[in-house]
């Protein structure tokens, strides 16, 4: 038997909320994307460039679709769009239109109160209170076609507006005392700013071991490249490094290179790039006599953040073959995940794996160093 009376309002009360819930609920997810096959897809549209849209549902996470598979983009309020041939980015909602195109409505403009009050959008030229301040008139709705827009919230280099800046620095320590006495110290840093047209990337890295008051580790690197877009994706680049291993008998190493670059993959959430070229290595020996010669280069950058867990997964490769005897190998590399937990602080668990296939004698040819460390990424 239904409830009623006092009794059963709380009941009635709580069905109505689990309605206005239901029925509230999807305005927050209100972006609508109609692909060609018919499907509709309600979320939020993160990114779009020449060739992916980043939509975000609350089902499956962040979904990356070929722009040749969207048909319409409906948003329910204002994303930053760059038009074919335009300078600047708009702040414009979009609104479905006729097949294959797409109605930009832009933002009104902002009308500052004349007393104290907050600021409005104002679409006449007559401000509330009567005063006779005129507000600027909303620019007029366009509709084109949708293939014209050619961002949809676009970064910084990707407009030209601007550029975009990331880095990060992680340490990680040991100090033994007792029965044996040990000290580890090992820190790296990455840079990278990135324009629409140019990117370049700085890394350096320092490592130092001893126990029982003998040094057994000591090791640094320095190295960059500098990335030249050619379009959207392919990028010529030009690279270089210098370092310094006792242990392994380099006093030092350096290396210069250019090459064609690839970037397969490149979002909030994910970034693959691929590159490979001609590069030239010099080392100069503790023990043994000098050498040099020139290399194929190839190298890998790339990362993921989860969908369900605050980590990032990284994989950096850096690799040489000699072109004078191919058996001569060497290769850089970092592997791990970093797990970020406050304002910009993060922890790491990463593998280091160097590799030269043709040691200085009575050395190996691998080195292995698993870490775990604490870092700041801005």
């Amino acid at each position: 038997m239904p409830a009623s009376g006092p009794g059963g309002r709380p009941a009635c009360r709580f069905a109505r909320l689990a309605v206005a819930f239901v029925l509230l609920a999807p305005t927050a997810w209100a972006d609508t994307l109609t692909l060609h096959n018919g499907d509709r897809l309600t979320g939020r549209v993160l990114h779009m460039s020449p060739s992916t849209l980043v939509f975000e549902t609350t089902w499956a996470g962040e979904l990356r679709i070929p722009r040749y598979e969207v048909r319409a983009i409906e948003t329910d309020k204002p994303v930053g769009v760059l038009r074919e041939g335009s300078g600047r980015t708009e702040s414009m909602t979009l609104v479905p239109a006729a097949s294959g195109q797409v109605r930009l409505v832009p933002e009104a403009p902002v009308q500052a109160a004349a007393g104290d009050g907050e600021p409005s959008r104002q679409t006449g030229a007559q401000a509330p209170d009567g005063s006779g301040l005129a507000a600027p008139p909303a620019p007029p709705a366009v509709t084109v076609p949708l293939a014209r827009v050619r961002y949809l919230n676009p970064k910084p280099e990707e407009s030209g507006e601007g550029v975009s800046r990331e880095g990060r620095i992680t340490v990680s320590a040991t100090l033994v005392r007792g029965n044996s006495t040990g000290e580890r110290a090992y820190a790296e840093g990455d840079f990278e700013t990135r324009a629409l047209d140019w990117r370049y990337a700085l890394n350096a890295k320092l490592n130092r071991e001893r126990g029982d008051e003998v040094t057994t580790a000591s090791n640094w690197l320095v190295g960059g490249n500098f990335d030249r877009f050619l379009d959207e994706r392919r990028f010529g680049y030009l690279r270089g490094s210098i370092e310094r291993d006792r242990f392994r008998d380099i006093a030092t190493r350096a290396t210069a290179g250019a090459g064609l670059g690839v970037q397969l993959i490149q979002t909030a959430r994910a970034k693959l790039a691929l590159r490979g070229g001609l590069d030239a290595i010099g080392v100069r020996r503790i023990a043994r006599p000098d050498e040099s010669w020139p290399a194929l280069g190839w190298g890998v950058n790339s990362g993921y953040r989860l969908d369900t867990l605050p980590v990032v997964l990284f994989h950096d490769q850096q690799g040489f073959m000699s072109l004078d005897d191919p058996s001569q190998v060497t290769l850089r590399s970092r592997s791990g995940l970093r797990v970020p937990f406050a304002s910009g602080l993060t922890a790491s668990l990463q593998f280091n794996f160097d590799w030269d296939s043709e040691p200085a004698p009575g050395r190996r040819s691998g080195d292995s160093t698993w870490l775990v460390g604490l870092g700041y990424a801005w």
